[in-house]
């Protein structure tokens, strides 16, 4: 789903810049244009950002 319309981020795109190291809404900003615009979805965008960090990083697990 998109969080931001005018920079055309997804959801997913949040969740790989987490991935890569992003870990506030100023960050994302940065990376992704996030919020930079218009600012509506600066609200979402964060629980977005949250949920996104709150996962696990799918790492394999040793046997």
């Amino acid at each position: 789903m998109y969080v931001c319309v005018c920079n055309g981020v997804t959801e997913r795109d949040i969740q790989r810049a987490v991935e890569e190291g992003c870990d506030s809404l100023e960050a994302l900003a940065a990376r992704t244009g996030c919020g930079s615009t218009c600012g509506c979805c600066r609200e979402y965008a964060l629980e977005a950002l949250e949920q996104a960090r709150a996962r696990p990083l799918g790492l394999p697990v040793a046997a």
